[in-house]
C-alpha cells in the first residue's frame, strides 16, 4: 500500500492499495484512454470508494455502492 491524497477523504493523505478485477470494471467505462488500468489505485478508508491513478489524484473517481 502507498500513502496518497484522496479528495474524497478531504484532501487528507489515506493508504491505497491496487484494483480488484470488480473494481477495475466499474472504472474502466471512466479511466481515459491514456491510462493504464494498472496505474490506478483504491483508498482504503472504510468510508470511502475513491479510485485514482497513481501519481495524479485529478484522474480518479468513486466507485458505485456494494450490491
Amino acid at each position: 500500500m502507498v500513502s496518497k491524497r484522496c479528495p474524497n477523504c478531504g484532501h487528507q493523505m489515506q493508504e491505497f492499495r491496487e484494483l480488484t478485477e470488480k473494481e477495475k470494471e466499474q472504472a474502466r467505462p471512466h479511466v481515459p484512454k491514456h491510462v493504464s488500468e494498472s496505474s490506478l489505485l483504491r483508498c482504503t478508508n472504510k468510508n470511502c470508494r475513491r479510485w485514482q491513478q497513481r501519481g495524479n489524484y485529478q484522474v480518479g473517481g468513486t466507485l458505485p455502492p456494494p450490491e
